[in-house]
């Protein structure tokens, strides 16, 4: 009996020294793990890095003044410890600017400078200066032009009237850029062999007479666009209307004819009921006499496809100032001959009064 109890408890002692041997060692492991994640993040915090991020540059300036000539984006090398520099460039919750205030209108070159950057961590700007110009801001109202390339549009099918949710556009700059502004447009891109009407978000833009954009600000920045098409299937047939293009002698007048007095024209159902006739081109640039002219008629307009027959032939009858200047010149000249006469007529007539009158005084005297 006393051998049973003394196993007894010999058992219960080496439980006892079991569970204590897994409590250290979990200690220990713990530990060991604590110091471990701490010496990582450590070496996290103290290993360098270095990266290059594009933001925009805000341009600090009185409200009065516009600038050009400084770019969109700069580029920001930012250098330091690892995790700070990842989250910089995650975030990008930094700033470049330059800082225009109290600068008056003329040419400037300033330094740039970053904002929003960790103490922690240096940043340096790319490029490092900006050659700006501020002039006076000014505004102009232009219309909004809704532009696309009807050659993308499917066969059998015609454009009508495109238009946006605007009708005009705000344009903001200096005076040399908004006088330099012909068209505000929006161009709106067609899918290829396109047989819907189509409507975008578009960016607009302000064009010079050459179609470059210039550095401007337009409000509002965007329009909805739409391109209505439709199958161009109806005919009609309609008058033909001359006139005269190409910048003639403006000495010179010109009278056109043809023959053709009507054309059959084909598109859209909505574009044919508002036509009642049809404008042809005559160029006169260089004409000086009489003379005929094969005209080709232009078929790209809203909701036509089609105009038959596609050319005509125009009369050009040129008549000039000469024959009336000469006109005015022989009247002038019988006008100053009939005075002439007058003149002398009356010359005469004063000399023969006054040898009438000595004569009567010789009389007298004797």
């Amino acid at each position: 009996m006393k051998f049973g109890k003394l196993s007894n408890t010999k058992l219960v002692y080496s439980i006892i020294s079991l569970i204590f041997a897994c409590f250290l060692f979990g200690y220990v492991t713990t530990d060991t793990g604590a110091n471990t994640n701490g010496a990582a993040n450590k070496a996290t915090l103290s290993t360098q890095k270095s990266a290059t991020v594009t933001v925009p540059l805000k341009v600090n300036v009185s409200s009065k003044y516009f600038v050009e000539g400084y770019p969109e984006n700069v580029k920001v090398k930012i250098n330091g410890p690892a995790a700070l520099v990842q989250t910089a460039e995650n975030t990008k919750n930094f700033q470049a600017y330059a800082d225009l205030e109290g600068l008056k209108p003329g040419k400037h070159t300033v330094k740039l400078k970053v904002s929003g950057v960790s103490h922690e961590l240096s940043a340096n700007v790319q490029p490092e200066k900006v050659t700006v110009t501020i002039s006076k801001k000014t505004s102009a109202t232009f219309p909004i032009q809704v532009r696309f390339d009807s050659t993308l549009i499917g066969n059998g099918y015609a454009a009508g009237i495109a238009s946006s949710n605007y009708s005009r556009a705000k344009v903001i700059g200096s005076r040399s850029s908004i006088n330099a502004v012909t068209n505000v447009v929006a161009n709106v891109s067609l899918p290829e062999d396109v047989q819907h009407s189509v409507t975008q978000n578009v960016t607009l833009e302000a064009l010079d007479e050459n179609g470059k954009p210039l550095d401007v600000v337009i409000e509002p920045t965007s329009v909805k666009a739409t391109v209505p098409i439709y199958a161009a299937t109806t005919t009609k047939k309609v008058n033909v209307h001359l006139v005269a293009s190409g910048g003639g002698d403006n000495t010179k007048n010109y009278s056109l004819s043809t023959d053709t007095k009507t054309v059959t024209v084909t598109g859209t159902k909505q574009a044919l009921s508002r036509l009642q006739s049809l404008n042809v081109a005559v160029p006169v640039s260089g004409v000086t006499s009489n003379t005929t002219k094969t005209v080709p008629i232009d078929t790209i307009q809203n909701g036509i496809i089609a105009v038959s027959p596609s050319s005509i032939n125009v009369q050009i009858t040129v008549s000039g100032q000469e024959n009336q200047d000469s006109t005015q010149n022989q009247n002038q000249n019988g006008n100053n001959q009939q005075s002439g006469q007058n003149n002398q007529n009356a010359t005469s007539k004063a000399a023969n009064n006054q040898s009438q009158t000595d004569q009567k005084q010789g009389q007298a005297g004797q």
